[in-house]
């Protein structure tokens, strides 16, 4: 068996609502009643009749008590769960040595049917197995009818198969169940990261814009009422676009083009007195991997002007029959928010998700240079 209680195959069976398990074992175990009328049968002294049908009740206690695991069984663990389904040949045996008739070889049909469902497949195969062979050598010994015997060792083989391979099957059932739910945790927390990732990087970036259009026009706002007026209506604009952008992000339909994204580096960075200088080649990708340069610019561009204290920004696009990157350079501080901040990580996620590769570090002359290097491609 496996070390916990989580390999025993409570499946579907098991799931099922606890009376209707139980009222389904206790159908199963009416086939009793041909062995206890028997036992009535036999002329034996009150004592030692009470004796045997105490052990019966004993014997129904376990398998009830197994099929499906009681709650008290469970929380002693495994070992407990072993120890009850070892006890049932062992009762089953003390009952016939105990002057039992014959007919009550039948509960070995029992224990074989709690081993087939709590055991796993090779190890309840050879249970029941053994336990048939012990059951044929026993009663030849004991000169008891070959028929009888063959009989007995027949159901005991069938029911112990049947049971074994349902067994298997409802072990099969679970942990399909269980791959489904953790795929379905998964899909969620990978939703969430995402959601979170975009609106990290949209609203980064459209903060920023508002932030920097927001102090220019409170400097022009006496000086130059007209430009400060159109700083204004840029800031209206950037907010419409920013809360069109968290809508279409939530709703999974947010796909940054390479192209909007450089005119919005160049709106910002220019708002921010910063000289840009952009460096573009033609450039035809997949649009997934357009998406990711996309977002590189959009980062690229946000890091300098929250970070750099930068005065010179430049953005290289370029792309060849295999391989398209994005590099944004700078001349301002290599802050070490660029390097280890969550846009980043976000950043080489998405990088990963198309093969590609993010480099970001201080240059060698001085500020920061971010490269984001994709596949266009199978390499």
């Amino acid at each position: 068996m496996g070390n916990t209680l989580d390999d025993l195959p409570v499946a579907d069976f098991w799931r099922l609502p606890r009376t209707r398990a139980r009222a389904g074992v206790a159908l199963g175990s009416l086939f009793l009643i041909g062995p206890i009328s028997d036992l009535f049968r036999k002329s034996l002294p009150t004592w030692h009749l009470v004796a045997l049908l105490v052990g019966t009740a004993v014997f129904v206690a376990c398998y009830f008590s197994l099929l499906p695991p009681a709650s008290w069984l469970l929380r002693r663990g495994e070992r407990a769960v072993l120890v009850v389904l070892a006890a049932m040949p062992v009762i089953a045996v003390g009952l016939l040595l105990g002057g039992a008739p014959s007919s009550y070889g039948a509960l070995f049909v029992y224990f074989v049917t709690a081993v087939g469902m709590l055991v796993p497949l090779r190890p309840a195969l050879l249970v029941t197995g053994l336990t048939a062979a012990g059951i044929a050598v026993v009663g030849i010994a004991s000169g008891a009818g070959r028929d009888a015997v063959a009989a007995t060792v027949l159901t005991v083989v069938s029911i112990g198969v049947l049971m074994s391979a349902f067994g298997r099957i409802a072990r099969a059932n679970r942990e399909l169940r269980a791959h489904r739910e953790e795929l379905a945790r998964l899909a969620v927390t990978e939703e969430r990261l995402r959601i979170a990732r975009d609106l990290h990087d949209l609203l980064g970036h459209s903060l920023s814009v508002i932030a920097l259009k927001s102090e220019l026009a409170r400097r022009l706002v006496e000086r130059d009422p007209a430009q400060a007026l159109a700083e204004l209506d840029d800031i209206q604009s950037v907010t419409r676009e920013a809360l069109s952008d968290v809508r279409r992000t939530v709703q999974g339909y947010r796909r940054p083009s390479l192209a909007e994204e450089l005119d919005g580096a160049k709106a910002a960075l220019t708002a921010a007195g910063i000289d840009f200088e952009l460096r573009e080649g033609p450039v035809e990708v997949p649009e997934e991997v357009e998406s990711v340069l996309a977002w590189a610019v959009r980062e690229g561009a946000t890091n300098v002007i929250r970070h750099s204290r930068a005065e010179h920004c430049a953005i290289r696009v370029e792309a060849d029959g295999s391989r398209a990157a994005v590099e944004i350079e700078d001349d301002g501080d290599a802050s070490p928010d660029g390097v280890s901040g969550s846009g980043l990580k976000g950043l080489r996620e998405r990088a990963q998700r198309v093969q590609g590769e993010v480099e970001a570090g201080a240059r060698p002359e001085g500020g920061f240079r971010l490269r984001l290097t994709v596949p266009i491609a199978e390499p």
